[in-house]
């Protein structure tokens, strides 16, 4: 099974590139931090940038690499190494049919870059919160030749023809851009916590795929210890130690993500959705939505439905 792939199912997003920078000489940019659930990236089609963001490393970056924010943190971005503090690009923003155009008129930029966002609501915290700060995919990552510098040609491409379907093609890519940034982390990194840890675990893997698709169901430890083959006491020792949290509270971080986003994108009955999610009843169900996300299921799909979320 593609546990990776039944992760993401449970967490639909949208894609959007929303921004081309076409920019040259010394300058310095301040990226405001996203909404909750607004994932950040930044493709680099030309030239060079550097990349700042508070408490990490300076990131320099080269034509063909991406990087992802995936909690939107607030960064900088700069031409150069020692332009942190250099005014913003004197850029004029340009009329364009798929995208904000923002350019400083020269005909040869030094730099070419496309931003964008995957918006998956504020109901993926359990997701996002296992994420790094900041997921680096370089140009030269050994990627197979039909995957990054191909996906990042076509985006500028259907930018630059704007055919018509354009906005939604380039927003596809943006979603897969997002797969690649996070499948490369989820084979090179060390530090894998959360539900991505359980599904690299090879014994624990059984239980996140049941947490995934078994939601409606008891799932009580004993029987998730038995699925691995090991002793209730063993399970949670190693569960623990590879997600930093236990059985339980995983699995409700995972059901109300779940009923966030059934909430958002449905019109199921509050009562069908906590069913779904291994609640008995309605009420039972509103206690815990309200206990972990602030709100009641009524009022956060109101919000949600909002003009403009």
């Amino acid at each position: 099974m593609d546990t990776l792939s039944a992760l993401l199912d449970a967490y639909p997003a949208r894609g959007n590139l929303d921004v081309q920078c076409q920019w040259s000489g010394r300058w310095a940019q301040l990226h405001r931090a996203e909404e909750p659930g607004s994932v950040r990236f930044h493709a680099i089609v030309q030239g060079r940038v550097h990349l700042q963001l508070a408490g990490e490393p300076a990131v320099a970056l080269s034509a063909g690499d991406v990087v992802v924010l995936p909690c939107g943190d607030e960064h900088r971005l700069a031409a150069h190494s020692d332009d942190w503090d250099a005014p913003p690009p004197r850029e004029a923003e340009r009329t364009h049919a798929v995208l904000a155009w923002r350019t400083d008129g020269d005909a040869d930029p030094a730099l070419d870059m496309l931003c964008g966002r995957i918006d998956f609501g504020a109901g993926a915290a359990t997701l996002l919160a296992a994420l790094p700060r900041l997921l680096y995919l370089p140009g030269e990552t050994g990627l197979p030749p039909a995957a990054l510098a191909p996906l990042v040609a076509l985006m500028r491409s259907e930018v630059q023809t704007a055919a018509p379907g354009a906005r939604s093609v380039v927003g596809q890519l943006s979603s897969a851009l997002f797969v690649l940034a996070l499948r490369h982390w989820w084979r090179q990194s060390d530090a894998v916590r959360g539900v991505f840890g359980l599904l690299r675990e090879p014994r624990l893997r059984p239980v996140a795929i049941a947490m995934l698709s078994r939601q409606h169901e008891s799932l009580a430890i004993e029987d998730l210890a038995a699925s691995c083959h090991m002793s209730r006491a063993s399970f949670l020792r190693l569960f623990r130690r590879v997600s930093d949290t236990s059985p339980a509270q995983l699995l409700t971080q995972l059901r109300m993500d779940s009923a966030a986003a059934r909430l958002r994108r449905s019109r199921e009955n509050v009562g069908v959705i906590g069913a779904a999610v291994g609640f008995q009843s309605e009420s039972a169900f509103v206690r815990a939505f309200e206990r972990h996300k602030g709100v009641s299921p009524a009022a956060y799909r109101r919000a949600v439905s909002m003009p403009g979320r």
